[in-house]
């Protein structure tokens, strides 16, 4: 049996957009990922910790590296301030970005949009979780999606699972155990590779700085998307999303969704900002071949089978995974 972990970490402006995000992957990888980031980036500017907020304003961990550590009050930076944290961002993006087998994942809502519909729910009585669970609900069905993917054609003394690693949070940490039970409830397929998640601080866990980043580029993301289409793409994201598997934005009508009509196991809308990552797409297109030929075009679930038409997945997904086996062979060759 093999262990992976989910590292994922939130990214709130109180107002235009909420994101959760992070990365899945193999424990040894994250186990280099460490030893990389403490010395090229918190050892490197003695640093306790990265969080990407504080080095977007120059204060926190990173005010003894301005040119007045002492003096920030509405102060912009100096040219050399500039480039020296635009320098730090670069590096900590080239340390996430080298580490090939990392998945990133995130989910965004639409402040204006989740604010609307709690107005809504109030009259009908119907409660709307706070944004944080709704996000934390999906990265964890998605995540459950992939190591189920993985999973399958693995003997049950070699299939894995997946430990999910939140940053600790007064409010959500004492909440987890329910949440987790409910979620196992409503998810029995997706949850059944998925250890109970634990809440953990970035300094402990230094991944969880590295998912800071990318919920930071997230919740960015959709602002410039929403509030500001004329400014182009952040550098950061543009290469963030080398290691980005699925974004997933939830505006008005997902959030409807997700609350009236989501079924067991089953994310019901596609992922609006996505750059997929390569294994998985190359598995992902052998499938969809396969399907296209057995007149297949159905709701995915968690456990790769189709709302309909089980037996002619399972033919395509057989195909599909032959495919892959041969294509694996010729690269190993």
């Amino acid at each position: 049996m093999w262990h992976a972990a989910g590292y994922f970490d939130e990214s709130d402006d109180n107002d235009r957009a909420y994101a959760v995000a992070g990365f899945i992957g193999h424990q040894m990888d994250f186990l280099h990922f460490e030893w990389v980031w403490r010395e090229k980036i918190l050892e490197k500017y003695n640093l306790e910790y990265f969080k990407a907020s504080e080095l977007s304003s120059g204060k926190g961990q990173f005010q003894h590296l301005r040119d007045e550590p002492d003096n920030l009050e509405d102060r912009l930076f100096s040219e050399k301030e500039k480039n020296l944290f635009n320098k730090i961002k670069a590096e900590s993006i080239d340390i996430i970005v080298q580490q090939e087998l990392l998945v990133g994942l995130g989910v965004i809502v639409v402040r204006p949009d989740y604010e609307r519909l709690l107005e809504e729910y109030k009259s009908s009585g119907t409660l709307l979780p706070h944004p944080y669970f709704i996000c934390a609900h999906l990265v964890m069905v998605e995540s459950g999606f992939i190591i189920n993917r993985i999973n399958h054609d693995l003997s049950k003394s070699q299939q894995g699972l997946l430990r999910p690693v939140f940053d600790s949070h007064e409010q959500y940490s004492g909440k987890a155990k329910q949440v987790f039970d409910e979620f196992c409830g409503k998810n029995p397929i997706t949850s059944r590779c998925l250890l109970p998640p634990i809440y953990e601080t970035e300094q402990d866990y230094v991944m969880l700085q590295a998912a800071d980043n990318l919920a930071y580029e997230c919740r960015r993301l959709l602002v410039n998307l929403e509030h500001d289409k004329t400014r182009p793409e952040r550098k950061a994201m543009t290469r963030l999303k080398e290691r980005v598997y699925k974004i997933y934005k939830l505006d008005y009508c997902a959030l409807k969704t997700i609350i009236e009509a989501q079924q067991p196991d089953a994310i019901p809308f596609e992922a609006d900002i996505h750059n997929r990552h390569q294994l998985i797409q190359e598995l992902d297109q052998m499938e969809k071949e396969q399907n296209e030929k057995f007149g297949i075009s159905q709701i995915q679930h968690a456990d790769g089978q189709a709302v309909k038409g089980s037996a002619q997945r399972d033919r395509a997904k057989l195909s599909a995974e032959k495919a892959a086996k041969k294509t694996k062979g010729k690269r190993t060759n």
